[in-house]
């Protein structure tokens, strides 16, 4: 929300535990990545063994996807497999570091800074939402709208269940860039104006409380 005296983009009161909450979430998907990505790093058999991993998997599909596995990643799945698990590290870190700066320096950055977490947390979204999509195919996983045929099994795969997740966290962050853009404007025109800065914009464009 953005107070209307100081220009500012707040999450105070009732807020603060939906923002609580919602980076604890933030963090939890960051070090899900994480460790995913440390359990591949740590792995002798992950980058020699990607190849055939998908050689497998691949007999169970047909149409596009299987083109693009067949003929673009196994060919080169050892470059794949790096840059998996590179990306899997990066989503993690940023994740939870981006949770922990938020919550606890927000009021102490500027609009700039600000707007480079919410655009950090936009894109390693994005990023994660891909990697989930191209797992969930590449092992050729049921629809999430439709009951599994096993009952032993999950009910829906996590490959599902993630993007989801994921982008509701990055429609929110984009939600609140945009406040902390409008915000920074109203500051802007308000010192061309000739106005004095409220103490709410002292010292930066945005001093925010620990907020989106």
């Amino acid at each position: 929300m953005t107070d209307k005296d100081t220009q500012r983009v707040t999450f105070q009161g009732a807020a603060r535990p939906l923002l609580a909450g919602l980076l604890a979430i933030q963090a939890f998907l960051g070090y899900e990545w994480f460790m995913s990505g440390l359990s591949k790093l740590l792995s002798p058999d992950w980058v020699s063994g990607l190849g055939d991993n998908l050689t497998d998997t691949a007999k169970g599909l047909s149409g596009p996807y299987d083109s693009f596995l067949t003929g673009l990643v196994i060919p080169n799945a050892q470059l794949f497999a790096v840059l998996v698990m590179v990306g899997e590290l990066v989503i993690g870190a940023l994740l939870v570091a981006v949770a922990v700066l938020w919550w606890a320096r927000w009021d102490r950055l500027g609009a700039n800074r600000q707007s480079l977490l919410l655009a950090i947390v936009i894109g390693a979204g994005l990023l994660a939402i891909f990697l989930n999509v191209n797992f969930h195919l590449a092992n050729n996983g049921s629809h999430p709208w439709l009951i599994s045929g096993d009952p032993f099994d999950e009910g829906v795969d996590l490959d599902s269940v993630m993007p989801v997740i994921q982008l509701g966290i990055s429609l929110v962050a984009l939600r609140f860039l945009r406040e902390v853009r409008a915000a920074s404007r109203r500051v802007g025109e308000l010192a061309s104006g000739g106005a004095a800065p409220s103490r709410s914009v002292q010292g930066g464009p945005i001093a925010g409380a620990h907020t989106h």
